[in-house]
C-alpha cells in the first residue's frame, strides 16, 4: 500500500511540474531560513561544561558605591562581574573550596631559539594552579604547575599544542626553555586542543567567543612583571586615585575573574555564607556600602548574566520561525489549489471504491515527499546560506591567523552537527504534514457525485 501510495504521489507530483517545484521550492526557503537562524542560536546556546553544573561556580561581590545605577547599565541588579585584587586574595584563602582559580589575561612576546622565526606576540592567561583542573583543561605532555609555584613566582609555562608546534614541531617540551618578554620559563605541560565555546571562564571581548590562551604563567607574575590586564577594567568606587602601575593592586577596580569548584551543593552554600560574612565584615571597615548582593552562580546563569545568547541571536530564531510558517501557509495555498484541480480523479477513486482514509492518506503521503524533497533543497541552502555567512563575517579574523584553533571556532558557529540535522529532517517532514493536512482532509470530505457528472 506504501508503494502504491508514493507511486501514486510521484505522478501527482509530475503531472504538475510547475506547481510542484514552487511548493518544494517554498518549502526549502523556509527550511533554510529557519535551519541557518537555529544553527546560529545552537551555537551560542550551548552549556561548555555541563558536567561540572552542580559543582563549578563563578564568584561575584558587589563593591558599588550606594548610589543610584549609570543610565548604561543594562542590568544594574547584577553586581560587578570582576573582583578586586584585594578581595580576590581574601576568598583565596578560603578552604571551603576543593579549587579555587583568580586569573586575567594578558600578553606577551615570544623570541624563539629558532632563528629563522621571528619573534611574535601571544595571548597569555595569568593564572592560578587550580586552573587546570578546575576547567579539566586536557594535557599532551606533562602537567601544571603546583601552588606554591604561584607566589614565588616559579619560571614555569604551560603552552598550547599551536605554539608547542610552532616552536618545538609538537615534540614533548617538557623541560625545554622558552623566552617570554626577554625572560626564561620552564615549560612544565601542553594543553591539547581545547576549546571551550564560548570561553566561559573569561566572557571579556567577542562575548566569550574566543579561543583559549596560548601561554599559561603563575599568577605571581602578573605583579612582579606588571603585566597589563586585556579585558574589562573598572573602578567601581568614586575616591578611586590611579597612581601608578600597581594601582590595579590596590585600589578598589574589578578586573580579575574568580571561580571556585566544591565538592557538592552544601560546601556551595557554606561557600555563599563564607562571601556574605567577608562582605559584612568588610562592611565594617567603610567597604561595600550596598546590602549583600554577592553571588556564586553556576555556568547556565554566569551565561544568561552575561546575555551570551544575544538579543540579535533570539531576534533571528524567531524571525526564521516566522518566514518558516509564512512558507508553510503558501505551500498549503499551492497544495490546496493543487489537490482541487485534481479532485475529479479522487472522486473517481472513491466511486471506485477506495474510503476517505485511503485518500487523505494518499495525499498526506505527496506533501511528505513534497516536505522530503524541500528538506533536500533546504540543507542544500543552508549549507549555502552559513558558507556565505562565514565568509562575509568572518573572513577577516581568519585572514589575520595562522591558529588553526580560530578556524575550529568560527567553523564552530556555521557547522551543523548531528542533532542540527536531526532538527532539519523532523522539520522538513513538520512542513510536509502542516501545510497538506487540511487540503488533504478537504479533499478527503468531498462527495465523489459532483465531480463524477462531470467525467
Amino acid at each position: 500500500m506504501l508503494v502504491h501510495d508514493l507511486n501514486l504521489a510521484v505522478r501527482s507530483l509530475r503531472r504538475n511540474p510547475v506547481l510542484s517545484a514552487l511548493m518544494v521550492g517554498a518549502m526549502a526557503v523556509g527550511i533554510a531560513a529557519s535551519m541557518i537562524a537555529i544553527t546560529l542560536y545552537h551555537a551560542r546556546a550551548g552549556h561548555p561544561i555541563p558536567w561540572k553544573e552542580d559543582k563549578l561556580f563563578a564568584v561575584t561581590l558587589d563593591i558599588r558605591d550606594d548610589e543610584p545605577p549609570q543610565s548604561y547599565e543594562r542590568h544594574p541588579e547584577y553586581p560587578p562581574f570582576q573582583l578586586t585584587y584585594r578581595d580576590a586574595r581574601a576568598l583565596y584563602a578560603s578552604d571551603i573550596p576543593l579549587h579555587s582559580v583568580m586569573m586575567f589575561r594578558s600578553s606577551q612576546v615570544v623570541t624563539p631559539d629558532n632563528r629563522s622565526i621571528k619573534p611574535f606576540a601571544v595571548t597569555t592567561r595569568v593564572t592560578t594552579a587550580d586552573f587546570f583542573a578546575t576547567f579539566d583543561v586536557p594535557f599532551i605532555y606533562g602537567v601544571g604547575w603546583s601552588r606554591p609555584e604561584d607566589e614565588a613566582p616559579g619560571p614555569v609555562v604551560v603552552l598550547s599544542k599551536f605554539i608547542n608546534d610552532k616552536l618545538f614541531g609538537g615534540a614533548n617540551s617538557v623541560g625545554r626553555e622558552v623566552v617570554l618578554d626577554g625572560r626564561s620559563y620552564r615549560v612544565v605541560g601542553v594543553i591539547a586542543a581545547w576549546m571551550p565555546r564560548p570561553k566561559y571562564y573569561d566572557l571579556n571581548g567577542w562575548g566569550g567567543w574566543e579561543i583559549p590562551e596560548e601561554v599559561f604563567i603563575p599568577f605571581g607574575w602578573g605583579r612582579a612583571l606588571e603585566l597589563q590586564p586585556h579585558g574589562n577594567t573598572s573602578c567601581v568606587r568614586n575616591n578611586v586615585k590611579i597612581t601608578g602601575s600597581d594601582a590595579l593592586y590596590t585600589e578598589e577596580c574589578v578586573w580579575l575573574q574568580y571561580w571556585v569548584e566544591v565538592r557538592n551543593r552544601a560546601d556551595r552554600d557554606r561557600y555563599q555564607a563564607f562571601v556574605d560574612n567577608y562582605a559584612n565584615e568588610q562592611r565594617q571597615h567603610g567597604r561595600f556600602p550596598r546590602k549583600n548582593n554577592n553571588r556564586v552562580v553556576d555556568v547556565p546563569t554566569w551565561l544568561t548574566m552575561w546575555d551570551v545568547v544575544g538579543d540579535d541571536s533570539r531576534m533571528q530564531l524567531a524571525l526564521g520561525l516566522v518566514f518558516f510558517a509564512v512558507c508553510v501557509l503558501n505551500t498549503l495555498g499551492l497544495m490546496l489549489a493543487k489537490f482541487l484541480a485534481a479532485a475529479p480523479i479522487s472522486g473517481l477513486r472513491r466511486a471506485l471504491g477506495a474510503r476517505r482514509v485511503d485518500i487523505i492518506r494518499q495525499h498526506l503521503i505527496e506533501v511528505i515527499v513534497v516536505g522530503l524533497l524541500g528538506g533536500a533543497a533546504g540543507m542544500g541552502l543552508t549549507l549555502g546560506g552559513l558558507a556565505s555567512l562565514k565568509a562575509l563575517m568572518f573572513s577577516g579574523r581568519l585572514a589575520h591567523s595562522s591558529n588553526p584553533d580560530r578556524t575550529a571556532l568560527i567553523q564552530s558557529f556555521v557547522h551543523m552537527d548531528i542533532p542540527v540535522m536531526l532538527a532539519a529532517v523532523v522539520l522538513s517532514l513538520l512542513a510536509g504534514v502542516l501545510a497538506g493536512l487540511y487540503p488533504a482532509y478537504r479533499i478527503g470530505r468531498l462527495t465523489p457525485a459532483t465531480f463524477l457528472k462531470t467525467q
